[in-house]
């Protein structure tokens, strides 16, 4: 009975000695951290890594205001702000002479 209580007692210990796994990150050259602006993530010509739900997509309408990055992205973030208050992450498409527009999302 010793003989089997001391043989199950070393197979579980290095049962439990070789089911631990360490898993190291690697960050690649393409890795990143984006910004948080107004409470959201902004993922300009990336995608996010992380399961997420699209809410769906906002548009920018004609403005004469500008044509700059920063108008533009202001622009859209409170539109999607507005349209879909419970994103927490956008994925903008900006289109040389189109129509920009971005994707909100909301992490799993």
């Amino acid at each position: 009975m010793k003989i089997f209580f001391v043989g199950n007692l070393i197979g579980f210990t290095l049962n439990v000695l070789f089911s631990f796994v360490v898993i190291n990150y690697i960050p690649k050259q393409r890795t990143a951290e984006v910004e948080q602006i107004e409470g959201v993530y902004i993922f300009t010509d990336s995608r996010p890594v992380l399961d997420y739900q699209y809410l769906g997509t906002v548009k920018s309408s004609v403005t004469w205001v500008s044509t700059q990055y920063h108008s533009v992205r202001n622009v859209l973030i409170k539109k999607a702000k507005r349209e879909f208050p419970n994103a927490n992450g956008l994925i903008f498409h900006f289109k040389d002479g189109g129509t920009d527009k971005c994707d909100a999302i909301r992490f799993k």
